[in-house]
């Protein structure tokens, strides 16, 4: 293309040179049919040649190798025409101006075109040749000192040239080659990366549909063991029971983070913004966590600032899949000690702040690697124990997806996990918990064996506006505590036991300090910990109505015990009215359109609440029995497709806007799925509302009784 364009300029500027040179100069008086004939060529010449560059794109495309092969021979046979020129007038005419003019115009066409015409260094090497050297030889042969001079001016040029081109064209033809080679590895990089990805999402929608599929079986199995706990039998047997629940529970979250993960490692999470209770969300998601970390016996504590606004905008969901992760994953990496977390709240502004959560245990555990090592999805630390990559990649990956991000830091103190979360803080708050002005001034002997979460304890004790007198009741120590305890049984003091995880000696050493002081009336309270419920019953014999409670306990549930405690307050009775007796379930009638009706499972679970139900095995069996049927709410079993499950919910309300478009059914969805889009399509289609498997009897018990209180 530069070439044919070069050419282009080249003709023209050809054809105006010669015309100057025979306007000014006097070759065409002294040979007028010579000028004519070299006239004549030149412009049939130029013809021929112009037919090849201007018509360039269309010829080039046709043919590529006879347009080169025919301009080339075209143009190298212009180039002598044009040398046979330069001869004329220097053979006719000598140095005269205008055979300076044509020569000077003839080097400095020739440099110009040198560069470009340099890939093809051979035609360079004839072009220039062709147009210089006849009247160079002629001029070097003349006698004359200017010719002379000229001549050898003309043949190192000439010869420098096709060097140079030489050079360039070796430069042009190699970067050719590896701009080629380069290209053709960009495009085998492209199909490869394109065949990877393909793979990829091949790949995670296998790991989706099978992880669905085997969601789906063993929530089947978790609620027929709901069904058989149910039953009359021995405790090993419901010891066993048990077992198998927490061992099918651990699958379930196994399925359900490699399914998150897939979808957190290509940013394929989407958040659902709307109002949610933070502090809520936090206890619920840190008390679930605490069931995990008490069957390996690690104590997990947590505190939540007073400055924490209740009401946030965010995903409720991914806020509680995130902190589980944290803390399953922090519990696997200590597996003892202790674990104590403190959350808190920076407000960025007055509509926006960010939530951090850290996380520390007591250091009796693993010693964290490097960041880059734990943060791989199936990383392993150098013990026996399993895998812990996979639940930290999630929450990180969660956190930096709600704004904010993950850090670990490890010492020989331990380690300790920060994770940060951005929230829109919503105008109208709720009161978490007002204290009760009764508790101000109360003093509270609090007895403890250590640990993290006791200066916790001791600040919630403070913010009630309570006076703690805090005690270690360890061997260096013990004289002081019991004195300090013997002093609170004499003047009625409420005392507040914090045993160790694991050690029964704080409570047996104040049971026997009880059964000698037989005549205190002093109110206890006992935090205990796994394993300590037990071992709680001797201290129950000693004192009237002691209260125990578990750890890990909120402010709120420890506010109300020491209210219950100390006052007796009763707890406030619900406003809803639910009819709990087992007569009027059974008059209310439950249609379950259940395609895959292979094990009856969730009609079992039904009938066991006292319901009367009828299974419906398609979409078109469920419309045929609906106007007869009498049917007070809707159970759809759907599958994994969303997209079908919507559909036959949009039947259901299509039937019920043609046939009953005053009575509005309640319609439920049963799902083992835990995909996003779900819960939003089905509620376009009309559903009320949806349970996820395995089912929780009291779940299910709650939710129809919520649709069907009214009836």
């Amino acid at each position: 293309m530069r070439v044919a364009k070069y050419t282009r300029r080249g003709l023209l500027l050809s054809l105006l040179a010669f015309a100057i040179a025979t306007a000014v100069g006097d070759l065409r008086s002294e040979a007028p049919q010579l000028v004519l004939v070299l006239g004549i060529g030149l412009v049939l010449l130029t013809l021929v040649r112009g037919y090849y560059v201007f018509r360039f794109a269309g010829i080039y495309a046709a043919g590529p190798n006879r347009w080169r092969q025919r301009y080339f021979l075209s143009s190298t046979v212009g180039a002598l025409w044009w040398g046979i020129i330069l001869l004329c007038h220097v053979w006719l005419v000598g140095f005269a101006p205008e055979t300076h003019f044509l020569w000077l115009y003839t080097v400095i066409f020739c440099s110009s075109v040198a560069t470009v015409f340099a890939p093809y260094h051979r035609f360079l090497a004839w072009f220039i040749s062709a147009c210089l050297l006849p009247a160079a030889v002629v001029a070097f042969l003349s006698g004359d000192i200017l010719g002379t001079i000229y001549g050898a001016a003309t043949f190192i040029f000439v010869w420098l040239t096709a060097h140079q081109g030489r050079r360039e064209s070796e430069n042009y033809w190699d970067r050719i080659a590896a701009m080629y080679e380069l290209q053709q590895r960009a495009s085998h990089l492209a199909a490869a990366s394109k065949h990877s990805e393909a793979a990829v999402a091949l790949t995670n929608e296998f790991i989706a549909n099978i992880g669905q599929e085997f969601r789906s079986q063993v929530a089947d199995s978790m609620d027929a063991l709901t069904l058989l706990e149910e039953e009359p039998l021995t405790k090993r047997q419901h010891e066993l029971i048990q077992l198998a629940k927490r061992t099918g529970g651990q699958q379930l979250k196994l399925v359900d983070n490699v399914g998150l993960f897939a979808r957190v490692a290509r940013q394929d999470v989407h958040l659902r913004q709307g109002p949610f209770n933070l502090v809520k969300a936090i206890e619920k998601s840190f008390k679930f966590a605490a069931d995990n970390a008490h069957q390996q016996h690690l104590e997990l504590n947590f505190q939540i600032d007073d400055n924490l606004p209740v009401m946030v905008t965010g995903d409720n969901r991914r806020t509680g899949q995130l902190i589980r992760n944290l803390v399953d994953s922090a519990t696997m990496i200590a597996h003892r000690g202790e674990l104590w977390g403190q959350v808190s709240f920076e407000y960025i502004n007055s509509v926006e702040g960010q939530l951090t959560i850290q996380l520390r245990d007591s250091g009796e555990g693993e010693i964290l690697p490097e960041e880059s090592e734990l943060f791989g999805a199936f990383s392993r630390l150098d013990s026996t124990q399993v895998t812990t990559g996979l639940g930290l990649s999630i929450a990180k990956g969660l956190a930096e997806i709600m704004g904010g991000y993950m850090q670990l830091y490890s010492s020989d103190e331990g380690n300790r996990y920060q994770v940060a979360m951005k929230f829109a803080i919503e105008p109208n708050q709720r009161i978490y918990l007002t204290p009760d002005r009764r508790l101000q001034d109360h003093e509270v002997v609090f007895l403890h064996q250590g640990g993290l979460f006791v200066a916790g304890l001791v600040q919630a004790l403070h913010s009630f506006g309570m006076e703690v007198a805090s005690y270690n009741w360890s061997e260096v120590n013990r004289k002081v505590a019991e004195e300090s305890l013997r002093q609170a049984l004499s003047y009625g003091r409420l005392i507040l036991l914090v045993p160790a995880m694991g050690d029964r000696q704080l409570l047996a050493d104040v049971a026997a300090i009880l059964i000698d002081e037989s005549e205190s009336e002093s109110p206890l309270l006992c935090l205990g910990g796994c394993g300590h419920e037990s071992d709680f019953s001797p201290l129950q014999q000693a004192l009237p109505s002691p209260r125990y409670l578990p750890r890990p306990v909120t402010r709120k549930e420890l506010h109300d015990a020491l209210i219950e405690r100390l006052f007796g307050s009763a707890k406030k009775v619900s406003r809803r009215i639910v009819c709990r007796s087992e007569e009027q379930p059974r008059h209310r009638s439950l249609l379950l359109i259940e395609e895959t009706h292979q094990h009856g499972v969730t009609e079992e679970m039904l009938q066991a609440l006292g319901y009367r139900v009828d299974v419906a095995s398609s979409i078109k069996e469920a419309l045929e029995r609906l106007p007869e049927g009498g049917y007070n709410l809707l159970l759809v079993d759907c599958q994994q497709n969303t997209e079908h499950s919507a559909q036959i919910i949009e039947s259901l309300r299509r039937w019920e806007a043609d046939n009953t478009p005053g009575d509005r059914l309640p319609i439920v969805a049963l799902t083992s799925t835990t995909r996003e889009q779900f819960e939003s399509r089905c509620l376009a289609a009309g559903m009320d509302s949806f349970l996820t498997k395995p089912l929780d009897r009291e779940s299910l018990r709650e939710t129809l009784e919520r649709w069907l209180g009214g009836l």
